[in-house]
């Protein structure tokens, strides 16, 4: 399909931009409205009446409008010697220059009411930047395919007539309903349980509060407590309990990830990975392969029978970044991660590759550390022997949980790609290229030095991975092979 856009001149969004506006400063008014409740209940009837309430929502309303109008007539954009450059602003003018190269995502989205007018909203993200730099609230579908081109064009862009929409991208993966329940169903449960349970119990004490001083209040508590010690004598009642419990949290579970994962595509387009997904919030992120920092697969036991991945891409940020913000797929299978490896990074993966584990003492480290905590839970006791009955429970599920730790903990050293393994109930593996360390050290504290052994702490333009307690040759040896390589690779990290 060919669509002729000029770029090369300052243009506006789409007109319907003017109703994207209109409806997040109305959302967002009628978020911070809540402040005003209060005056309903302390002002005297008499003040309010309908002609001032009716007069003050039509003047919000106008001022929205208007606000909306100006907010689209001051957008403007254009492209320019390999640079996108944007003006906005009412009052307060901004001028906004971002070179081609300093780009790492270029996301679209659609929210309600952009799928019924039909526009998309483009989001450029520069790396290191907290937020999103650049936010076009609604361009046509085709025009915000035309921009996304340029952005991610090798050639001068300045005098842009027509861009040709006709090479289909390579489609990699594609996730259909029933492998998100697979997802669903997989996925850690816990969270959800907490979530329920904090729902239940403030419930309890909302209605207590709202019971007030009546007899039927200290009834309430007479027929919990009554109800609570049957219920932890009937095992029947107690399965079936958590059972309704686990159902729930599924339910949730699979919820949330049919919204968020809905119709999950990842496809390659020109040297660049292009991932659509979501049901009421569309979101289509495009993200040049070298613009990636490492890549992190990550499973759980039951995952690993059913044999699907979670895949996160790591990208240049200038710090924690929000959930929402964060690029992932799910449910890819063994053969599409290796594709998808092999796109990162080349045939440069062995799987024979020596495998590097840490020395014993980090388990010392660990049961010190963990045991040192249970000794703080233990002085509980002091106020009631019954706190003794942690110890059942948290004895067992610390030593558990360490040896587990310590057995996922591991390194490979490929060509030009570090291997990390680590995790607990969950395996995590992180594959990061070595051109990309931007800072690398060797931490050792006291009882690690008499012990002869150091951490080696890399730092990324996207975070710090952490290789713990391995031993001090070793670590020197790994230390000069990763500086060495950083050194002598005219790749480009961004």
């Amino acid at each position: 399909m060919n669509n002729s856009f000029n770029f090369s001149s300052f243009s506006r969004q789409s007109s319907k931009g003017i109703i994207v506006n209109y409806s997040l400063i109305f959302y967002k008014s009628l978020k911070s409205s809540w402040v005003l409740i209060p005056l309903f209940f302390t002002k005297k009837p008499e003040n309010f009446s309908a002609t001032k309430i009716l007069l003050s929502i039509a003047l919000i309303l106008i001022y929205i409008l208007v606000r909306s109008i100006l907010l689209y007539l001051n957008y403007k954009f254009k492209v320019k010697d390999n640079n996108f450059v944007l003006k906005h602003g009412i009052l307060k003018k901004t001028n906004v220059s971002i070179p081609f190269s300093k780009i790492q995502n270029v996301k679209f989205k659609q929210n309600f009411i952009q799928q019924l007018i039909n526009v998309t909203e483009v989001e450029i993200e520069t790396a290191g930047a907290k937020t999103v730099e650049v936010s076009i609230k609604a361009l046509t579908k085709e025009r915000a395919e035309a921009l996304k081109e340029v952005l991610f064009s090798d050639k001068k862009t300045e005098n842009v007539e027509e861009i040709l929409i006709a090479k289909p991208p390579t489609e990699l993966l594609q996730i259909s309903p029933f492998e998100l329940f697979k997802v669903s169903i997989s996925e850690n449960h816990f969270h959800s349980f907490l979530l329920l349970f904090a729902f239940i119990f403030s419930g309890y004490v909302q209605l207590k509060d709202l019971l007030g001083d009546l007899v039927i209040n200290n009834k309430l508590d007479v027929l919990v407590e009554e109800k609570a010690n049957s219920l932890i004598h009937d095992v029947f009642l107690v399965s079936i309990l958590l059972l309704f419990t686990f159902i729930i949290s599924i339910i949730i579970s699979f919820v949330r990830t049919f919204l968020k994962h809905y119709n999950l595509n990842l496809s390659l387009k020109d040297k660049a990975l292009e991932i659509s997904q979501g049901l009421i919030t569309k979101q289509h992120n495009i993200i040049k392969k070298e613009k990636v920092q490492y890549l992190v697969v990550s499973t759980n036991p039951l995952k690993k029978i059913i044999g699907i991945y979670n895949v996160v891409f790591k990208q240049a940020s200038s710090g924690k970044v929000k959930n929402n913000k964060i690029v992932k797929i799910v449910g890819a299978k063994m053969n599409q991660l290796s594709i998808l490896k092999n796109i990162l990074f080349g045939k440069e993966i062995d799987e024979n590759q020596e495998i590097f584990v840490p020395n014993k003492y980090y388990l010392t480290q660990m049961y010190f550390r963990s045991f040192l905590l249970l000794v703080i839970f233990n002085l509980f006791t002091l106020i009631s022997i019954n706190f003794l009955f942690i110890n059942l429970i948290g004895i067992p599920l610390v030593i558990l949980l360490i040896n587990l730790k310590y057995k996922k903990s591991y390194f490979k050293l490929h060509t030009n790609i570090l291997e990390i393994g680590s995790g607990q109930f969950s395996t995590e593996i992180i594959y990061f290229e070595l051109f990309k360390i931007q800072h690398i050290k060797m931490r050792q504290t006291v009882f690690q030095k008499r012990k002869n052994v150091t951490d080696i702490i890399l730092q990324t333009a996207s975070g710090k991975i952490k290789i713990p307690c391995i031993n001090k040759m070793l670590a020197i040896e790994l230390f000069n092979i990763m500086l060495y390589k950083t050194e002598i690779s005219n790749k480009s990290w961004m």
